[in-house]
């Protein structure tokens, strides 16, 4: 045989292997529809997507018909809250902006009074969604007033509101801190456990008078140990290397990052009792790790985004690590402030390492 020839057999060889791993074709050819999906989902709308906080101080009927008029916007969603609530969720990153209507603002509505200045407070820096909420609230200001032929409102420049001034630096951190659990988790147990399946080194580990948790247990805190030197490892690096802060407690980290270690770790080892080779594995675990990566908001924030992304993402753990780690480092916030987040990670990590030791298979 010649050359060529040899290398034709051996490449449809190994064409012929994939296909016959059904797992790994189906996974492999599913994350490219994912990828499609998914992106279309993200940036596939034409249509803007946002919420807004509205503090009312006038409650006229003048200022009722300017919300009116900001809610007739396609994909604007504005409610009305307390300065506490609206100053709160936009700490939170919860909205985009919180506007504050003046009283007096139907006075000058109907020329009964001085002119009044809409504000409109951001949480600092700049993104796509600050902007197009900046546009859009003076476009709707300068329609409003035009109505009755005279400008008596207006909106006043965009204001930073008191909260943390976060960097584009400080922002980033807690999120590649989640990515790390989410990459990481899944992939060093996944692949990792399969190898060892498929190169019998489980079988012999099992021979030996060692119990068989005792040798699961033992692959699985030995990822989770791996991830979190990672996440040392990043975090010292962004907080020397690049003046990354942290607003909250150190010791307040720790819950999330165990249980975002443990929830990650638990899926990957789910995803050895599904996957029967290590290129099963690979496809499988870019299969859950690209879809929330791109889904959680783990690298923007998810108030610009479409109302069908942001409920599923609610689904998702990564979404609840993500906004653990943001609500201690971005925000500086209280145990309370994660009870939530911290309790839906916990349940992930104990149903996915539940259901995987159940149907976990040694050969």
């Amino acid at each position: 045989m010649n050359a060529f020839g040899a290398f034709r057999a051996l490449a449809l060889n190994r064409v012929r292997a994939s296909v016959r791993d059904r797992t790994s074709l189906i996974f492999t050819l599913g994350l490219a529809v994912l990828f499609m999906v998914i992106f279309g989902l993200l940036f596939g709308g034409n249509g803007v997507s946002l919420t807004l906080d509205a503090v009312n101080s006038d409650n006229t009927a003048a200022s009722a018909g300017y919300l009116t008029a900001l809610r007739s916007v396609p994909g604007v969603t504005v409610d009305v809250r307390s300065h506490a609530t609206a100053f709160a969720d936009l700490k939170d990153d919860s909205v985009v902006a919180v506007l504050v209507i003046p009283s007096g603002f139907g006075a000058a509505y109907e020329d009964k009074g001085p002119s009044q200045m809409v504000e409109i407070y951001q949480a600092g820096g700049s993104s796509s969604s600050t902007a197009i909420a900046d546009d859009v609230v003076a476009n709707v200001t300068a329609g409003f007033a035009a109505g009755q032929g005279h400008s008596t409102i207006t909106l006043d420049s965009p204001k930073t509101a008191a909260v943390n001034q976060v960097t584009e630096m400080d922002y980033m951190l807690p999120s590649m801190i989640a990515y790390i659990l989410l990459f990481s988790g899944v992939n060093y147990v996944a692949i990792g456990l399969v190898e060892m399946r498929v190169k019998q080194v489980l079988r012999r580990f099992r021979a030996t008078p060692v119990r068989s948790g005792t040798i699961l247990a033992a692959q699985v805190v030995g990822g989770a140990l791996i991830v979190l030197l990672q996440i040392l490892v990043l975090v010292l690096i962004g907080i020397w290397a690049f003046g990354a802060r942290n607003y909250g407690s150190w010791l307040l980290l720790i819950p999330p990052i165990v249980l975002g270690t443990a929830a990650f770790v638990g899926i990957g080892f789910l995803i050895t009792s599904i996957a029967k080779t290590s290129e099963a594995a690979r496809a499988l675990s870019a299969m859950v790790t690209f879809p929330l990566m791109f889904l959680s908001g783990i690298f923007f924030p998810m108030t610009g985004l479409p109302q069908v992304v942001q409920v599923i993402s609610r689904i998702l753990p990564l979404a609840w690590a993500s906004d653990a780690l943001h609500q201690v480092m971005n925000n500086g916030a209280s145990f309370s402030a994660i009870t939530t987040d911290c309790l839906v990670m916990a349940a992930w990590a104990v149903g996915a390492i539940a259901l995987a030791t159940w149907r976990f298979r040694w050969d």
